[in-house]
């Protein structure tokens, strides 16, 4: 008689359910990580404009940039020589970043990346590497460039900033009008930071207000753009004038533009005397640069009747003592749309190289159309050119000023050449 036997539990519904549980949660993870690429993809930063390199303080660089995105946290990486790596974090406004570096020794050369902290904290970067440097210090030669009246968003003014870039200045000057025909905030990316892509990118830009610059709400998308110094005139809105220093240099940027019914400026020509005025001689007395450059938009020794001196007459009483009595060497303007330069003036004369004089230096023939120069140009002007787009380029050491004006050829329209003698080199070293 067979035995009886008693059922046993079959396991295999336990089994089934763990299985079952496992390609739930399996599923749910692989759900999650699907999401959070789709999200990710979907919150990307996207450039809308620069990077572009400033320096508002001594020995500080800042990298200013524009982008979209959702759960952003913007930062700068930079690296250096010395196994050198610092990370800058970013503050943001409405979709303007700036991130700063202090402290940074002279006369090195930086890598940098532009980075953004995505969803889940992923580091995504989002532009460069690009190379830059820290100023030059007192003793070291370099090179800067010169131009003004350039924001038209053409395909020659790109080409121009293209050649600027290729020149590899060390630091730029723009004497003004960065932005046709209004300076409004929405024509910066076409007429600024695209044409100008690659230079503002590895070399600090330091422009001044132009006059069309400023017919948008008194030039405040210009101050929107740039991270500028605020060492300016007590009393006086900041950064519409302001100094630094870069290498054996001193240079001091200057608003020219007056309160007016069109193109208005913030300043009567008063407040330029009164206020401004003992700024600048402050400015350029107390510091042991050996070359001093002041540059403006509204040039007062020009021999283009399309803006002649007389309207331009208002800077000049304001300006012209301080900048003779403080041994400027060079006031780069723009406004009308062309290349000159002067003799070395002293009191509205003309006077030899090494007697106190000051050359002027109109360099605006940076994208816009020329004008052409008056068929009978004053006896001061001794170089000009009305014919081709150009910018200003000078390398500077401690006791040689060698200048040359290129054309959007590559063509150099003119060369200038000053050797300061030991005794001026004296008097500038205080």
């Amino acid at each position: 008689m067979a035995e009886a036997t008693t059922p046993t539990t079959d396991p295999k519904p336990s089994s089934n359910r763990s299985r079952g549980a496992l390609v739930v949660a399996a599923s749910t993870v692989a759900l999650l990580i699907l999401a959070g690429i789709l999200v990710d993809q979907n919150t990307r930063p996207t450039l809308i404009s620069g990077p572009m390199v400033q320096i508002p303080e001594p020995g500080v660089l800042a990298i200013v940039w524009h982008m979209e995105t959702p759960f952003a946290r913007g930062a700068v990486r930079l690296t250096g020589p010395g196994d050198v790596e610092l990370v800058a974090e970013a503050t943001e406004a409405n979709g303007r970043y700036v991130a700063t570096f202090s402290d940074l020794p002279p006369d090195r050369a930086y890598r940098y990346v532009v980075l953004n902290d995505g969803f889940l904290g992923r580091e995504i970067p989002v532009a460069g590497p690009y190379d830059t440097a820290a100023a030059t210090s007192r003793g070291e030669p370099f090179r800067f460039v010169a131009f003004g009246d350039s924001g038209v968003g053409s395909h020659s003014q790109a080409a121009l900033a293209e050649l600027i870039a290729d020149a590899k200045p060390a630091v730029v000057i723009h004497t003004g009008d960065l932005v046709y025909t209004v300076g409004a905030a929405e024509d910066y990316l076409l007429n600024f930071f695209q044409p100008n892509e690659r230079l503002i990118r590895s070399v600090p830009f330091m422009p001044s207000l132009g006059n069309h610059d400023c017919a948008t709400e008194f030039g405040q998308p210009y101050l929107d753009a740039f991270e500028l110094p605020e060492n300016g005139p007590p009393g006086i809105p900041l950064e519409r004038h302001y100094w630094f220093d870069f290498g054996d240099a001193r240079f001091v940027a200057l608003d020219s533009d007056k309160v007016a019914e069109k193109h208005s400026g913030v300043l009567t020509p008063e407040q330029m005397k009164t206020v401004v005025a003992p700024w600048l001689r402050e400015v350029l007395t107390n510091c042991d640069a050996r070359w001093k450059f002041v540059y403006f938009h509204h040039p007062f020794y020009t021999g283009c009747g399309t803006h002649s001196p007389d309207g331009a007459a208002y800077v000049k009483e304001a300006y012209v003592d301080v900048l003779e009595d403080c041994g400027v060497d060079i006031v780069f303007a723009g406004h009308n749309h062309l290349y000159e330069r002067t003799a070395p003036i002293l009191r509205d004369k003309i006077v030899e190289a090494g007697q106190g004089g000051v050359v002027y230096v109109t360099t605006g023939a940076g994208g816009a159309s020329r004008y052409p120069m008056d068929e009978d140009p004053p006896d001061y002007i001794v170089a000009y050119n009305d014919e081709f787009l150009s910018f200003t380029q000078v390398d500077l050491s401690a006791n040689t000023l060698h200048l040359k004006q290129i054309s959007d050829r590559g063509l150099v329209l003119d060369e200038y050449v000053i050797e300061k003698t030991p005794a001026e080199l004296a008097d500038n070293d205080g």
